[in-house]
């Protein structure tokens, strides 16, 4: 819903549009956000922010929306935002999961500017969203290539492997891919794999967790934020590390109340060494 002010301003956003003052009409449109959610609002101000050379912004907007697709105007205004970004990996995401293929052409960014990117990402020692995204401006080869060099170098956290194996399984690629998972190097084929939150030993381990906290709740969101880091630095082997889910669950709560790992205790250990202390 519009309320009676969003309508006022943007109106008045309108106004400042047909005069040429795009920074007076995204001030006036942002000001209708603040507090109340409005579509008309939001698709208004994607389209300005894009106008004005803040793709970024537009992108950072419409991904505030919790379904991008059965809105024709949300669906058309989320693919003119990739295609203005340069996402191309994204754009293949969708088309992916989508089955369609997208109303508008998403092209990468040059290759030099893609070499960049790739360099610029690995002399990061901390990588944040916005690094992230900018390796959805490569092309698929570049991304592909790069992703595994990543997933080779055993120095990066698991934060950054996790987020760069969902990005492939998202793609639906068929090639096999190395990693390494708590020293051991893997293979996995990403059309084959899950998305970690879709994956049922992870679903069953943080429900077991769960459960056996529902009568401490000032616990359970550091239990779960524990059980997110052990069982992420498993994937996307999960089912090859965890054959027990329940009994994975009870080892990692003593665990990380006594240090008692029981019959998961060499894993357990292994996978703290890595992770970020």
């Amino acid at each position: 819903m519009t309320s009676i002010s969003q309508k006022n301003l943007l109106k008045l956003a309108e106004e400042n549009k047909r005069k040429g003052d795009i920074e007076a009409a995204i001030q006036n449109l942002e000001e209708a956000l603040r507090g109340e959610h409005s579509l008309d609002v939001i698709l208004q101000l994607c389209e300005l922010y894009c106008a004005n050379k803040q793709e970024d912004q537009a992108y950072a907007l419409i991904k505030e929306e919790p379904d991008l697709f059965s809105d024709q105007r949300v669906y058309q205004t989320y693919c003119k935002i990739l295609q203005k970004n340069h996402f191309l990996i994204e754009a293949l995401q969708l088309k992916h999961i989508t089955g369609l293929d997208l109303p508008v052409k998403v092209e990468p960014v040059s290759e030099e500017d893609q070499q960049q990117i790739m360099q610029k990402f690995k002399q990061k020692k901390q990588v944040n969203q916005a690094d992230f995204e900018s390796l959805h401006k490569l092309n698929l080869i570049n991304f592909k290539a790069f992703t595994q060099s990543i997933l080779l170098d055993p120095t990066p956290d698991f934060a950054v492997r996790l987020a760069l194996c969902e990005d492939l399984v998202r793609l639906g690629l068929k090639d096999s891919f190395k990693i390494w998972v708590v020293d051991n190097l893997e293979e996995f084929v990403p059309a084959e794999t899950l998305l970690l939150e879709k994956e049922p030993a992870y679903r069953e381990i943080i429900t077991a967790v769960g459960s056996r906290f529902a009568h401490n709740p000032s616990q359970l969101p550091l239990m779960i934020g524990e059980t997110n880091l052990v069982v992420g630095s498993l994937y996307p082997k999960v089912k090859k590390y965890v054959d027990e889910p329940d009994s994975f669950a009870s080892d990692l709560v003593s665990f990380l109340q006594t240090k008692e790992g029981r019959s998961h205790q060499k894993l357990f250990n292994k996978i703290y060494q890595h992770l970020p202390k």
